[in-house]
């Protein structure tokens, strides 16, 4: 007995006509009509400094071709080695194809000199070398300078120094030391890098002082807060007597001393690249972080002799015994 079709039923021409369809558009959904229509989308990680450690080479490097095509890429001479390693001083980088989250080739001009964050997130690299646009993972180099998005907002084009991005691309350096001075006297202690630490005598026991050698400047001046309470590199002998003397008046109206571990935080670049003592201006929030990024410290007191004089209201300390932990790069 023959059935015959349901009058609601789709024809074979319906049947083709909207199978093909389908297919068009998932052919368009998966991007397979042209390289733009592929191309990537992915939020932006931050400055280089924030998102370069992520990415496992980082080199200095000349541009030599462009090598244009379905796969687009650039030939690098390297110059230098700032975190990585690679066997040959030329490396073949892959850059956008419309496709993968890369920049364009154009922006790199031959001849030019880069500091490159290489197969960083959203590079895709494969088997090859490749460089992510989702971040600012490239600087331009000019002379011994620097100059992009370093640590800022995006669109934010900034200007450093080339030695102070090489410092803070090293793996930190950590060191501790015990020490003790006596009222009157200096502790100084080398740190590497040209740098000493200092427990130098103030009016009611130290102050707690890096230096540079063939500078007088305070590299751990900026150390907050800057002001409104005692600062963390004050040692002073009212900070260790509670409740603090009747006559005392301590800076600021403070009721205590700072907590323990005292911390602190130095860099080569105060007096010079930031808080120059020319400027009238007062350092940054920024300029304050890019210190800490360079050098931090805690203090630790152990013990202390203090003791009362007739001259003054306020403890004096005679002596302290003292730990300090840093971490520089």
């Amino acid at each position: 007995m023959s059935t015959s079709p349901h009058p609601c039923a789709p024809s074979r021409l319906d049947r083709f006509v909207k199978g093909g369809f389908a297919a068009i558009l998932l052919y368009v959904a998966l991007g397979d009509l042209s390289p733009g229509a592929r191309a990537c989308s992915c939020a932006w990680r931050g400055p280089f400094l924030k998102v370069a450690p992520d990415a496992p080479l980082i080199v200095r490097g000349k541009i030599l071709r462009h090598n244009p095509g379905r796969a687009p890429s650039m030939d690098v001479l390297v110059l230098e080695m700032l975190t990585g390693g690679v066997l040959d001083s030329g490396l073949r980088v892959q850059m956008s194809d419309g496709a993968a989250c890369r920049p364009e080739v154009s922006q790199f001009p031959v001849g030019s000199e880069w500091v490159l964050a290489l197969n960083g997130p959203g590079a895709k690299p494969g088997d090859s070398l490749a460089l992510s646009h989702c971040g600012a993972f490239w600087l331009r180099v000019e002379g011994e300078q620097v100059i992009g998005e370093i640590d800022g907002p995006q669109g934010q084009s900034q200007r450093r120094p080339l030695a102070e991005l090489r410092r803070l691309l090293r793996p930190p350096q950590r060191m501790s030391f015990c020490g003790k001075v006596a009222r009157g006297k200096v502790f100084r202690k080398p740190i590497g890098g040209g740098l000493t630490l200092c427990l130098e005598p103030s009016k009611q026991g130290f102050l707690l002082t890096v230096h540079e050698a063939g500078r007088e400047e305070d590299l751990s001046r900026l150390t907050p807060p800057l002001h409104s309470a005692p600062n963390p590199r004050e040692i002073e002998g009212w900070q260790l007597r509670d409740p603090v003397p009747p006559g005392c008046v301590p800076p600021y109206g403070a009721m205590a001393g700072p907590q323990s571990p005292r911390e602190f935080v130095f860099s080569p670049e105060v007096g010079r690249t930031i808080a120059d003592p020319a400027s009238k201006e007062a350092p940054t929030p920024a300029d304050l972080e890019r210190v800490g990024r360079f050098g931090r410290g805690k203090l630790w007191i152990e013990k202390v002799k203090v003791r009362m004089d007739r001259t003054d209201p306020c403890p004096i300390l005679d002596e302290v015994e003292f730990r300090v932990e840093l971490e520089t790069r």
